[in-house]
């Protein structure tokens, strides 16, 4: 009789990485896929893509604008746009907050032309002599750049193409520039908008081209602050995706991809409508994060491999679980996890032996290269807002322990505040809550209590009246705190 064979132990050796930090988009597509969040976009649920820095949206954008999925999509990334000159196309005739309106709808009008264009129209019949007549006199060529679509100081428009018009009136072109005068901007550029968009939509119904998508990704790139115009003309685009799309029939869907952050910062009247109708959250919990992370698991080692197989079962101090160390130090997102098991990976392979699995050594030693790429991943997002941030966290390392009381963090806070600082400790202690580097303590029923943080529990808001505040676990390390042992709130 035969002696059965043996299945090969899982094991750690066998693994390169859990992915890359900086593109993770292939592990977080995967997740997406089997959730709702792609077929929202799909199917014109929503528009506006909201999530903290690496919480996957330029997986989504990727999803759409490479490979086989037969999508009509092109990604707009804003890295290096042009806001100055964008600034100057303000429609001084529309209210405040809409000023910015009229110029992002012709954006997106000659975005959704060119794609069209880029299609190969069956027949070149009229509707695509007159875009092409119209993108080659005013640039050169169908497929303008980004950052060349609002620079002419004037827009041509022949007799024998678009003819637009304004109250009966047809338009030979629009001055885009006007100085004080350009009261009529926005009605001029609003009806050349909407005789490109409906052209282009004739020409892609012709040719079955289905829904036609635009990914404007990486705006925190173009924005390296937050002023109140740029804040205007971030609304001006939600507002002018908003109208296209409606307009449209749900043939063009110009999808926005922003930060949380940034969104937090704006303030219109129709914003909570939006937010509640028309938005996809991305948001990671600890049992979506294990599945992405098993899913690379079953793909680099084997199918049926989970993250059992790969850690050793003992507790970390604390009775700890390994996953919920890990998940503590993160933000719940997919990068943080994917760089923690990078690190530790490469702690396990130093120290060798197999099968090779996490051991709680291998955790507890990727701790300070992990709190080092935390603190840089902070610096990302709280410097454009903030740049003496660094000052609080200096606040926080002198008390030196990872809870502490708001007195502690003034005496410190005010010791080492310049005078290029304009945030007081009370503000300082307001934005750190906001970008989730410290909770504060609140009272839970029965007596108990527990620690708010803005990325675990952002409906609990600030509590400007509270006492006792806690740093999250990812920056222990880097800021040398260690525990205070008092009370049993501390406990990792």
């Amino acid at each position: 009789m035969s002696t059965p064979i043996q299945p090969t132990p899982i094991s750690l050796s066998k693994l390169d990485t859990f992915g890359d930090v900086a593109a993770e988009d292939d592990a977080v597509l995967d997740y997406f896929l089997s959730t709702n969040a792609v077929d929202r976009i799909e199917k014109n649920a929503a528009f506006l893509v909201l999530g903290r820095k690496g919480a996957g949206k330029t997986a989504i954008v990727r999803y759409f604008t490479e490979g086989g999925n037969n999508h009509f999509s092109r990604a707009l990334n804003l890295r290096g746009y042009p806001w100055n000159v964008h600034a100057l196309r303000i429609d001084r005739g529309a209210s405040d907050i809409e000023a910015y309106v009229s110029s992002w709808r012709y954006l997106l009008s000659i975005e959704v032309a060119s794609l069209v264009l880029a299609q190969q129209p069956a027949k070149p019949f009229d509707s695509v002599r007159d875009l092409e007549t119209f993108l080659q006199e005013n640039y050169g060529g169908t497929r303008p750049q980004l950052a060349d679509i609002l620079r002419p100081k004037s827009l041509k428009i022949s007799k024998l193409s678009l003819q637009p018009s304004v109250m009966g009136n047809q338009l030979g072109g629009v001055e885009l520039e006007r100085g004080d005068k350009n009261i009529n901007f926005g009605l001029e550029l609003n009806a050349l908008s909407k005789s490109i968009l409906e052209t282009a939509i004739g020409i892609a119904k012709f040719n079955g081209m289905g829904r036609l998508i635009l990914h404007f990704d990486e705006l925190d790139q173009g924005l390296s602050e937050l002023d109140d115009q740029r804040k205007k003309m971030l609304i001006g685009l939600i507002l002018a995706a908003r109208e296209v799309r409606r307009e449209c029939g749900g043939t063009v869907n110009p999808v926005v991809y922003l930060r949380t952050d940034l969104w937090d910062d704006m303030q219109f009247s129709d914003k909570n409508k939006i937010s509640q109708t028309d938005t996809l959250h991305l948001e990671w919990t600890d049992k979506t994060l294990l599945d992405l992370v098993e899913r690379r698991l079953k793909a680099k080692l084997v199918p049926e491999a989970s993250w059992d197989d790969v850690a050793e079962p003992d507790l970390m101090r604390g009775s700890q679980l390994k996953w919920s160390h890990i998940l503590a130090r993160t933000f719940l997102r997919p990068r943080d996890v994917i760089k923690f098991l990078n690190v530790s990976l490469s702690e396990a392979k130093k120290r060798g032996g197999e099968p090779l699995k996490f051991t709680n050594e291998d955790i507890v030693n990727s701790r300070e290269e992990y709190s080092a790429y935390l603190k840089n991943e902070l610096d990302d997002e709280i410097l454009p807002h903030w740049p003496t941030w660094d000052e609080a966290l200096q606040a926080c390392s002198g008390i030196s322990t990872i809870t502490f009381d708001r007195k502690e963090f003034e005496t410190e806070y005010d010791q080492r505040r310049s005078a290029k600082n304009p945030i007081n400790a009370n503000d300082a202690l307001s934005l750190l809550y906001r970008f989730s580097v410290i909770g504060y303590g609140r009272r839970s029923g029965y007596g108990g209590s527990s620690w708010a943080f803005q990325y675990t529990d952002p409906q609990a808001g600030w509590d400007n009246a509270a006492s006792q505040f806690k740093v999250h676990l990812g920056l222990k390390e880097y800021a040398k705190l260690r525990e205070k042992r008092a009370q049993g709130t501390d406990a990792e």
